[in-house]
């Protein structure tokens, strides 16, 4: 008789050690994270960014927060973001104007906040690997979508940060994406 192969699932006693070990050293926080994706923001497209909870869940809310030095010099600029939560039938869509903020150091961000937003507790998807966890979509996962202006010559780096208001500085999520001003990048890049 063959043994049956386990094609790299975990089965219910070592899913079990994985979720307690993950507890133990992440502890029980309200934690996001941003997936991260291989584009790139051009100006006058609009971009796709994800995020997601790994932690417990919390009825407080987030904030999604954008700085970089061309947002302090005013030639990058964003206008709104609309936040898709969720999956199947019971997506919760909502957009908001992205405010230019000023900072306590007299630097600027982008902001939004979404204070009525659930956070879910991060779901245990008994084994599913990351294709199929990315296909089915999952309840404890945020699609993010805005459109960058961008008057420079140069590519900048901006920052992404995702954070919730019961845990901000445990449980914030950060993700660093260039931007360019280049409308064809992509087809410049197979030039070279």
């Amino acid at each position: 008789m063959k043994a049956k192969k386990n094609k790299g699932r975990l089965n219910a006693a070592q899913q079990d050690l994985v979720r307690k070990m993950t507890r133990k050293f992440m502890g029980n926080d309200v934690k996001l994270r941003l997936l991260q994706n291989s584009g790139i923001m051009i100006n006058g497209l609009e971009f796709t960014f994800m995020g997601e909870s790994i932690g417990r869940g919390s009825s407080k809310g987030f904030a999604v927060s954008l700085t970089c030095d061309e947002i302090d010099k005013d030639r990058l600029r964003f206008s709104t973001i609309t936040m898709t939560a969720g999956s199947g039938f019971k997506n919760k869509i909502i957009t908001k104007r992205l405010e230019r903020i000023k900072k306590s150091d007299g630097k600027y961000a982008y902001q939004a906040k979404f204070p009525n937003i659930q956070i879910p507790e991060a779901e245990d998807l008994n084994g599913m690997d990351k294709l199929e966890r990315l296909m089915a979509g999952t309840n404890n996962q945020f699609v993010f979508k805005l459109t960058p202006h961008y008057e420079g010559e140069k590519e900048c780096e901006v920052m992404i940060t995702l954070y919730p208001y019961e845990s901000v500085l445990t449980g914030a999520a950060t993700l660093y994406k260039k931007v360019t001003s280049n409308t064809n990048y992509y087809a410049d890049s197979l030039k070279r």
